[in-house]
């Protein structure tokens, strides 16, 4: 622990209370930050996490109650108020600008002035510093959109890092990261509370929740509902705080949330030595040799540590990647598609493990679930020629799928920034239903969301199988590909090296395979 002489509140939210229309979404909130202090807030998706923090960010102002930032009353005029005052915030939802290299994203909004040329290569100096802090062996230079979603989000660690913050706020960093990324910022995290930091921490994993909390506090349905240390607040305490009922156990990976696949099963996709280059004209391969088959009613994983080659497969299958080699057979037909929309014409939906790229945030709940299947909505010639749609029977289909994946929202017509990060997770896999898939791609599923929409999601992706779709699932968090998958492919350095089902799928065997371990007998 630091120093006592540096501990005390850093920040106090007095009585916060925020309405969003007809939704309260929080209602008197009591918190106090202190310094030296990690400060878990859990609660399930829709609790009033995602809105408590955009105040503490500066990106809400208009609320109810006070915020005192060492005991003096305040109220931002706006983010970058926030961040003058010391507070910076670690989005789940990355906001580095992809074309822009990696030293101007750290440094982003800093003014160069008169002597810019020494400044930008103080910026440069700088990025390697913070770069070689979080073991990252990055050219500074390098576009942000050619690197790794994991890798992006340690830069969002870094430019928060580079500003120097009192208080730091952490929306699930760990999202998007491989295990060896996640010790890395677990380091990190340690580092700032022994110099004095105030870091406010959200997650929903509970190894994480227990690990690093000096204190934990629950919001469910916008009320804080417990508040204390971990050994006050145990596991079961946690969930019953967080659901406001008993927890059910989880079901086990022997429970049919996924159906097994028989034998007579008609064949959706087979993949024969299949390349995928690094980039456009690349000599290197991120996916080499790979072959599958994928048949109706069953759910394929992909694993592999980052860089490994996994998404980079769902995507090129999804036609978002150029230049790819090998024998594809899909929906009858023996070609990749072209292009995302012709995927989709062929029954190939992708749910992007960035969610920027499946939600748009300014969108409301209908156009957003309703953004692959347009087409279904449109009348006959020739209002379709002026590309009308009928937007009732858009809203019905929207309600429908909502309602079966238990969403919670405003309303159909709120626009997707509203929705707490779970729910915004729901809208996506929305979008995709409604698509109706016949092969249903999915990448992280199940990323930021808390217990019990994980359970939807898993539980909506077992029913879609069980009705004749094939499912291929990446996903960063193992235990998911155990549960949901009746065999899984491990890849290393975009080549296969293991194919595990049955009693051998595991946990501990595809980390040891994705590690490059000797697979033994347990």
């Amino acid at each position: 622990m630091p120093d006592c002489a540096m501990a005390g509140p850093v920040a106090s939210l007095v009585k916060i209370s925020k309405r969003f229309g007809q939704t309260q979404a929080l209602r008197g909130v009591d918190l106090q930050l202190e310094a030296g202090q990690v400060h878990v807030l859990a609660g399930g998706n829709g609790a009033g996490k995602s809105t408590l923090i955009r105040i503490l960010a500066g990106a809400i102002t208009d609320y109810g109650g006070s915020l005192l930032l060492d005991g003096e009353r305040r109220r931002f005029a706006g983010p970058a108020d926030a961040t003058r005052a010391g507070i910076a915030t670690i989005h789940q939802e990355l906001s580095l600008v992809g074309p822009m290299s990696v030293a101007d994203n750290l440094f982003l909004g800093e003014q160069l002035g008169l002597f810019s040329r020494a400044r930008r290569a103080e910026h440069r100096h700088k990025a390697r510093e913070l770069l070689e802090r979080l073991e990252l062996d990055i050219d500074v230079d390098t576009p942000v959109e050619a690197l790794p979603l994991g890798t992006r989000q340690l830069l969002e660690i870094a430019r928060a890092l580079a500003g120097d913050a009192r208080l730091l706020v952490m929306d699930e960093p760990t999202s998007a990261l491989n295990e060896a990324e996640v010790e890395r910022l677990f380091a990190q995290v340690a580092a700032l509370r022994e110099q004095g930091k105030a870091i406010v921490f959200i997650t929903h994993r509970m190894e994480e929740i227990y690990r690093l909390a000096d204190r934990i506090s629950v919001l469910r349905d916008g009320q804080l509902v417990a508040s204390g240390s971990p050994e006050s607040l145990d596991e079961p305490a946690l969930l019953t705080a967080m659901l406001g009922e008993r927890p059910q156990t989880d079901p086990s990976p022997d429970e049919a949330l996924a159906p097994t696949a028989t034998t007579s099963a008609d064949e959706l996709l087979r993949i024969e030595a299949l390349r995928v280059p690094s980039g456009a004209g690349a000599d290197r391969w991120v996916v080499d040799d790979v072959s599958l088959t994928l048949q109706q009613r069953e759910i394929v994983g992909v694993a592999g540590l980052e860089g490994s080659g996994d998404r980079d497969l769902l995507y090129a299958l999804f036609g978002a990647r150029r230049e790819v080699q090998g024998r594809v057979r899909l929906g009858g037909e023996a070609t990749l598609p072209a292009d995302p929309a012709e995927a989709v014409r062929r029954g190939v939906v992708l749910l992007a493990g960035d969610r920027g790229l499946s939600v748009l945030e300014g969108l409301g709940v209908t156009d957003n679930c309703g953004l692959s299947s347009l087409q279904r909505y449109r009348p006959g010639p020739p209002l379709s020629w002026l590309g009308w749609v009928d937007t009732r029977r858009q809203h019905e289909a929207a309600d429908e799928v909502t309602s079966s994946l238990r969403l919670q929202a405003p309303g159909l017509d709120a626009p997707a920034w509203q929705l707490s990060g779970g729910n915004q997770q729901k809208v996506a896999m929305a979008r995709c239903l409604l698509a109706q898939p016949q092969v249903l791609l999915l990448d992280d599923p199940t990323r930021g969301v808390d217990v019990a929409a994980r359970r939807d999601v898993h539980e909506r992706v077992g029913e879609l199988a069980r009705s004749g779709v094939g499912v291929l699932v990446a996903s960063s968090e193992m235990d998911e590909l155990v549960q949901l998958c009746q065999r899984v492919l491990v890849l290393v350095a975009g080549r296969v090296v293991a194919e595990l089902s049955g009693a051998e799928l595991s946990r501990r065997r595809l980390l040891e395979a994705a590690m490059g371990s000797h697979l033994e007998a347990s």
